[in-house]
């Protein structure tokens, strides 16, 4: 009796297992038939998120919720995404009824985003402007800018060469033409005195290495985020000189548009200026380059002749009908 009780609770058992592999299964199926891509890890969780955004997509948005859009965006291309919603523990935030009217041809997801969220509108989302970035884990977090604010991080960037002053040398000696004529009619060897005559030009004034970088600072902040520097009434950015070197204190999208990423080609970069907001795309060549494969090609010899070459001692060679063939050995 015992016996049969063991054996109907091992069926049992395995019977729950099994049930409980099919519903794991299940979602897993579903996800792969619903297209979801599958990507190669490439050790960098930024770059493998960015690789998820570059997929094509084709559709139109008519009087759909972002709390929609944002859910078919991360669906269909299967990044983590962490969308900023306005909610009660937040006051800024993107609305989720909030309706979208976009059509988005052949376009990458991440384009499809950055068109998504310039149609839904700024200030009425209770944050400003909205855009995306990079977190330190490789979530693409979207919001409002004063919310992406929060997550800063310090990078280094070295001005050196943009600092190097040329030298410009504005006092060279002028010919006197009129003296050598005067000279030449008195006879002899002249009146001996040299036809060049130094310049008198001011010396130009050298400005110092903190005056050049006070500049280019200037120049940055004034190009790029203006609102979001703290220079300017902003809490988002901050930037210090030191040592040839500035030290930036901002959110990851104002360094993508200071530095881009490193680990995504340039080529593949494309900065533009649209109604005065700044905008910095990324493409998708990089999801091109592919190999092939390897193939062995025949190679003909100048002459025309096809036959093969000499093989030395010990080597085996293969002739056209596939058999194998041994070359004799001297004295054989």
């Amino acid at each position: 009796m015992n016996t049969r009780l063991t054996s109907s609770a091992r069926l049992l058992a395995i019977g729950a297992a099994s049930l409980a592999l099919a519903s794991v299964a299940a979602p897993c199926a579903a996800q792969q038939a619903a297209g979801t891509p599958a990507t190669r890890s490439s050790g960098i969780p930024q770059r493998d998120t960015l690789m998820k955004m570059q997929r094509p997509v084709t559709i139109t948005f008519t009087d759909q919720r972002l709390e929609d859009v944002m859910r078919f965006l991360t669906e269909v291309t299967g990044a983590d995404m962490e969308v900023m919603w306005l909610d009660e523990r937040n006051m800024v935030g993107l609305d989720k009824d909030r309706t979208v009217n976009v059509r988005i041809d052949r376009r990458t997801a991440l384009q499809a985003l950055e068109a998504v969220l310039e149609r839904a509108g700024g200030d009425s989302m209770g944050g400003g402007e909205s855009t995306w970035q990079l977190s330190e884990h490789g979530t693409l977090q979207v919001g409002p800018k004063e919310r992406l604010n929060k997550y800063k991080r310090v990078e280094v960037y070295s001005i050196r060469d943009l600092l190097l002053e040329l030298p410009v040398f504005n006092n060279v000696p002028e010919f006197d033409l009129q003296n050598v004529l005067q000279g030449g009619g008195q006879g002899g060897g002249g009146s001996g005195q040299s036809p060049f005559r130094e310049a008198q030009n001011a010396a130009p004034t050298t400005r110092s290495v903190d005056e050049r970088a006070q500049d280019l600072m200037d120049l940055i902040r004034d190009l790029v985020e203006r609102e979001q520097w703290i220079e300017n009434g902003g809490d988002g950015a901050s930037m210090r000189f030191f040592q040839s070197n500035l030290l930036v204190n901002a959110p990851d999208y104002v360094h993508r548009q200071l530095n881009g990423y490193p680990y995504w080609p340039a080529s593949a970069t494309r900065v533009s200026t649209v109604k005065g907001r700044r905008y910095v795309t990324l493409g998708m060549e990089a999801t091109n380059s592919t190999i092939s494969g390897i193939e062995n090609q025949p190679v003909t010899p100048p002459g025309g002749s096809t036959a093969p070459a000499p093989a030395g001692p010990g080597v085996e060679r293969f002739g056209p009908d596939g058999s194998r063939s041994t070359p004799a050995r001297k004295g054989d």
